[in-house]
Order: C-alpha cells, then structure tokens, then sequence
C-alpha cells in the first residue's frame, strides 16, 4: 500500500525538480531567474507536506474507527475483552486493536513526514528570498522633492531595520 503512494509521489517529485527549457523565442529577463531548482522543490515540498497531511488524516480516521468499534465490542459484550499476557483472549477483539495500533502508527509516520517536509519547504522559501527576483531598490522621493506645495518635514525620530540574506 505505500509503495504504491510512494511510487507515483516519487516520480512527480523526479518530473517536476528537473527544470524545463525555455523556448528560444522568450527573451530571459535578467535578475529575475524562472523556475530554479530551489524554486521547484520548495513548492513540490510543500505538496510533499500536503500528500503527508492527507496520509496521516486518512489513517489516522481508519485508527479512530477500529478503536470505536472496539469500545462497542467491549460495552457490548464485556467477555470478549479479557485479557490474559497483554492480549484479549477473543482474536477479533485482539485483530481490531492491532489494526487500531497499526493505523496510528502510520498516521504517526505521516504526521512527522509532513513535518520535516514543511520545515524544509519553510527553509527554502526563506533561502529563496535571495534570489535577486525582487524590484530595485527605488527610494521614495523626500518631501522637499515632492511636486506641489513645500510641506515642513514633522519633526521626529526615524527607525528602521535591515536584513541581509
């Protein structure tokens, strides 16, 4: 079943990280770079992120249905949920318990998939922000330089901040 969900993400994540030829008709803009190797896998891992969060959800429901269903089983028929060495004695009480543990369990590997997947999609988001596809740095025109009537600069105290990246 997982080879399966990962088969077809594997390949999608081959496909879309190898960068596409422009055709020779497209002038390319200088400082501003197209589709970038980093620029593809920050969003095809978000996807990842996206694909790891429905896995976990859709497993983690199949969990939540075995372990009501056992609850049933138990308030129903309270025989059937004896235990003895740390497992019920009836095999399909202990069958929809392992199912519910098994079930959690792969939700627990898709929710920390999706995790370190985000994270990373996160991470190069922020090491895309120097890529140099941003306006140039235009700076606003001072109030003395400013067409119309002359207006008195308020007095007061400026404060910025600067990050490099």
């Amino acid at each position: 079943m997982r080879l399966r969900c990962l088969a077809p993400l594997t390949l999608f994540t081959l496909l879309a990280s190898t960068p596409l030829p422009l055709p020779a008709q497209t002038p390319v803009r200088q400082g501003r770079p197209g589709w970038t190797p980093v620029r593809v896998a920050k969003w095809v891992l978000l996807g990842v992120a996206g694909g790891f969060a429905a896995y976990a959800l859709s497993h983690s429901t199949r969990a939540e249905n075995a372990y009501t269903e056992l609850r049933h089983v138990c308030d129903r028929e309270p025989d059937r949920c004896r235990l003895e060495g740390g497992r019920y004695t009836d095999q399909g009480t202990e069958q929809l318990y392992r199912n519910a543990t098994r079930e959690d369990r792969r939700a627990q590997v898709g929710i920390f998939g999706g995790q370190v997947a985000l994270l990373g999609s996160a991470a190069l988001f922020i090491y895309d922000l120097r890529n140099g596809r941003g306006p140039v740095n235009i700076p606003y025109p001072s109030p003395s330089r400013a067409p119309g009537p002359a207006t008195p600069a308020a007095p007061g105290l400026g404060v910025g901040l600067r990050l490099s990246f």
